[in-house]
Formats: C-alpha cells, structure tokens, sequence
C-alpha cells in the first residue's frame, strides 16, 4: 500500500522499487504487502505462497512475521547458516509448530561454508529442532539461491526440495486450502457481522444518539487507556528484573570465557604458519575470530534462555491485560462488547535482534611494536604478541558480550512497548468500527431516505449471506 492508494499494479521489474531497503528505506512508501501472480502449476491447485519478512527485517520481521502464524498451513523454514539456527528462529519455528502439520526445512547460504561447516550446521539444526518440536523434522534441504539463480539450474538439494513442495502441493493441497478457507471465514464473518450490525444501527437510531454514543465510546476508550498505566507499571517493573538478569549473565560469562579464549589465542598464534611481516596482522585476525567464536557460542545459549526469561515475565502482563479486557468487554459500556477479550500468550521477544560485533580496530594501529617485532627473533616475537593481542582481545570479549546483552534488553523494551500498543489497539479498534459506521451513515442520509433504505436492505441482505455461510460451515463441521 502507498499513501493514498489501497493498491498499486506495476510490472514485475518494479517490484525491488518497492520492497528493498536500497530503493524503499524504511519502508518510506508505506507498503504493506506485495501480490504477485504468476503462472504456476504448483500453484494451480489454489494454494498461495507467501514470503513473510525474515525476523532481522528493517521492516519489522518479528511482528509481522509472528501476526501471520494462525494463518499458517503448512511452512517451508528457512534457516540461516551462519549461524545455523538463532534464537528468535527456534521460537519462531515452535510457534509454527503448534499450528501446522506439515513443514519443511531449508538451510540456505550453503555456498558460503564448507562441507565440515554445513555439515555440522545441518546437524546442530537438526538435533535443536527435533528436541524442541518433541518430533521427527525430516530431511535439512541444503540450498543456495544465489547460485541457483546465478547457474539457472538446479544445484545441492535444490531439485529434493521442489519434489517435496510439490508432493506437498499434491497430496495435501487440497486439504491446506480448505482449512485455511473455514479459518477465514469464521474470523472475518464474526468481524463482518459486527461491522454490518454497527452500520445498522448507526443508520436507524437518530443521528445524536449515535453521535453521543460515539462520544461515549472514545471516552471510555480513553479512560481505559488511562487504565493502562497501572499494567504499564507493572511491565516496567518485570523488565527491570529482565535488564538485571542480561546483565548478571554477561557478568558470570565474561570471567569465565576470558581464561579459555586467552589459552585459545596462545595456541593459534603459536601455530601460525606465516611470514614475519604477516605475523601481527595474522594474531589480530585469530583474536577477532576467537572473540566471535566465544561470543557467538554464548549468544546461542542466552537468546533462548533470554526469551524464555521475557516470556514468563510478560505472563503475568497478558494475564492482568486480558482480565482487564475482558471486564470492559462485559462492563455494559456502549459498543465494548465488541472488544477482543484476550490476548495470546507471548511467545518469545517480538523485536529483531540488531546485534553487530566491534572489532575495535583503533587498538590495533599502534605502529611501534610492529617495527619491534620485525626486529625480534620470531620465538620472541610470539610471544610478545600473544601479550599484546592477548590484551586486545580481552576488550573484544568484554565489549562485544556487553553488546550481546545489550541487544536483549533492547529487545525486551521494544516487545514491551509492542505489547502494550497491542492492547491500545483492541481498545481503538472498538472506536474506529464505530466512527466509520457513524461517518456512513452520515453520508448516507445527506443522499436522501432512498438512500438509507437501499443502505438498510444492502445490510440486511450481507447479514443474512454472513449468517447463512457461517452456520452452513458450522453444520459441515459437526457432520
């Protein structure tokens, strides 16, 4: 969508223009979906694919993403393979889980490791995944679409993985889009019945009372707004303890990998195999990749813990959020018996991670003991440069795990926030149907009471259509 419009038809060419951060940063053109139609025998048979953002999306991955799971019948999870598998994937993947039957696995970027690395990635994803999901997953398809794409022909797994979607098209097919079709149905009928029943009365009741009604509402939204305070304190509270546990757990790491990274560094930078010339840049590059290493090890052991601390301090939040719900719901108050009444219990961190790793180069640029070093006997200047990395790299540690924790209170604040506005959006969505019916209806009685009762008999008429498709669906299921 862009402003202005509901929607846009361009040709294929243009899409890039529209859902890359080069071309569309920010998403400044407010797009919220792109449809594309193509010709597709996999296709043919009524399912639709659709490619939801990836959880580190610069355009809200996480929620978007997450919003989509009930919509779910069958997922085809593509997980990164370096690493293998983060912490907001496996979540991710447990939520899909518990909606859908069939899915399969893709790990992508297979190009970029070598058979030891992929293998043992494969592996890692397979032994998490099969232990999380308490089931078998099946064949890890290795792929690259870079290479497919620049080849333009099949490549790795590539040709198992277009069997098993399309045995997937075949034989469950059509089963996935008639369940995918009772879900949206029941879910939009009940909204579209609540519409047309607000537009109803908006047109038969005197418009005053319809007007002071409204007022009514947006009060009381408002005042259930205010209400919100007493819950947003008691958030706020739960995160402080959040923030203080990232933090204790970057405390008790740092001591404890410092030790075994520095004994990891003095050993590969014994063992270099380089000139004399090349030796500080060669001890330099190990230490970065002996920091990110240790770090990335522990970030793969906290990010789970870390979302399974967000998620049992957010339980008692949706518990108050949703017996608060549910008393505006049965509290009398105009048109509040339309409010959602619960929220779902959260899954993990709503907010993508935006983790990057320093490398704090400004420490390495000291020119003086490298001239000392080409001057050393080469015993001499290992060791002298096992100090001096050794040093820099105990920077590397502690920086790059404070980020580490960092990036997870980030992460909590932000779910937090998305949390609450969750709840402030089921209050405004109460209003809005109820404005909108109001603005309508308005509109309809300045054209004149033969437009009021075409209005009348056009709702009239969807009412009876929603009503009878519901109840024909609900018959087909008892039966």
């Amino acid at each position: 969508m862009v402003p202005g419009r509901s929607s846009l038809s361009i040709p294929p060419e243009e899409i890039g223009a529209y859902v890359s951060e080069s071309e569309n940063p920010e998403n400044r053109k407010g797009v919220r979906a792109v449809e594309v139609f193509v010709p597709s025998p996999l296709l043919a048979r009524g399912m639709c694919l659709v490619d939801t953002p990836g959880l580190g999306s610069v355009f809200g991955g996480n929620a978007v993403t997450r919003a989509f799971v009930p919509h779910l019948d069958a997922a085809l999870v593509v997980i990164g393979a370096d690493p293998p598998l983060s912490g907001d994937e496996l979540r991710l993947v447990e939520e899909v889980a518990e909606q859908v039957k069939h899915l399969i696995f893709v790990l992508n970027k297979a190009d970029r490791l070598t058979e030891r690395e992929r293998k043992e990635g494969t592996r890692f994803a397979a032994q998490v995944l099969s232990s999380r999901l308490r089931r078998p997953i099946g064949p890890i398809h290795e792929v690259s679409a870079s290479e497919r794409l620049a080849r333009d022909e099949p490549t790795r797994d590539w040709g198992a993985l277009e069997r098993a979607v399309a045995s997937l098209a075949r034989e469950a097919g059509a089963d996935l889009v008639r369940a995918a079709e009772e879900r949206g149905v029941e879910r939009l009928g009940r909204m579209l019945l609540h519409a047309l029943a607000e537009r109803r009365d908006a047109l038969v009741r005197p418009m005053e009372e319809s007007e002071r009604r409204l007022a009514d509402l947006e009060r009381g939204v408002a005042a259930a707004e205010r209400a919100m305070g007493d819950l947003g304190a008691l958030l706020g509270a739960e995160q402080g303890r959040l923030v203080s546990a990232f933090r204790g757990r970057q405390e008790s790491f740092y001591p404890r990998a410092r030790d075994q990274t520095l004994r990891d560094l003095s050993r590969r930078i014994q063992s270099l195999f380089v000139p004399k010339v090349r030796l500080r840049a060669a001890s330099y590059a190990v230490a970065q990749e002996v920091n990110r290493e240790a770090v990335e090890r522990w970030r793969r052991e906290i990010e789970p813990a870390a979302e399974e601390l967000y998620r049992r301090s957010m339980e008692r939040f949706v518990t108050l959020a949703n017996e608060f719900l549910e008393r505006l719901a049965s509290s009398g108050e105009p048109g509040m018996e339309a409010l959602r009444r619960s929220l779902e219990p959260e899954a993990g961190f709503r907010a993508p991670s935006r983790l990057y790793y320093t490398e704090m180069l400004q420490l390495t640029a000291n020119a003086l003991p490298w001239l000392l070093d080409l001057l050393r006997p080469r015993k001499m200047t290992l060791r002298a440069l096992t100090a001096r990395v050794g040093r820099y790299l105990d920077g590397l540690l502690e920086a790059n795990s404070s980020r580490v924790a960092n990036d997870l209170v980030e992460r909590a604040a932000k779910s937090r926030a998305r949390l609450e506005a969750e709840v402030r959006g089921a209050l405004r969505e109460v209003a809005d149907v109820a404005r909108e019916a109001l603005e309508r209806a308005r509109a309809r009685r300045a054209e004149g009471e033969e437009a009021v009762r075409d209005e009348l008999a056009l709702l009239e008429s969807l009412q009876g259509e929603t009503e009878s498709l519901l109840q024909t669906r609900d018959e087909g299921k008892r039966t």
